[in-house]
């Protein structure tokens, strides 16, 4: 009887604004890592969740490492994404920002609101969406030896 091999999971947080995008990066992603889900709203949230915010936070929490896709639409409402980044720092699940159509000035700008979390953390312009996925199996890989 073979065994199933156990899937990784990565979190990717976005703005409702750019699930085209979004959609086109877990796609790539789960081309890129192999053996990986890459969990997103759209796509992965169950509708029978009694909270989201609940199933969101055990996603996150379930996840090997997270992406957060940060556009203008975060900065305008990006209350979402800062609470997934907030659970990303409570379950210590590394995490990487890929930088759609705002510069990291803009995002460290204080008229935002943007958490520390956001600025402190490994930002790339989305175009270095492939590099990240490289770190991202290098993560992947390391916590396989772990486990």
């Amino acid at each position: 009887m073979a065994t199933a091999i156990p899937v990784k999971q990565v979190f990717l947080s976005y703005s409702s604004s750019d699930s085209c995008e979004a959609s086109l990066l877990q796609f790539a992603y789960e081309q890129l890592l192999g053996q990986t889900k890459v969990w997103t709203y759209q796509r992965d949230q169950s509708l029978s969740a009694r909270s989201i915010g609940a199933s969101i936070k055990d996603q996150m929490k379930a996840s090997t490492a997270a992406v957060f896709l940060a556009s203008p639409s975060t900065l305008k409402a990006g209350a979402t994404q800062w609470m997934e980044l907030a659970y990303a720092d409570a379950f210590d699940v590394p995490s990487y920002v890929l930088l759609h159509h705002v510069t990291y000035q803009e995002l460290r700008s204080q008229e935002h609101g943007t958490p520390p979390l956001m600025i402190e953390g490994n930002c790339s312009p989305s175009i270095a969406w492939r590099e990240v996925g490289d770190v991202l199996a290098g993560t992947l890989a390391e916590s396989k030896r772990a486990a």
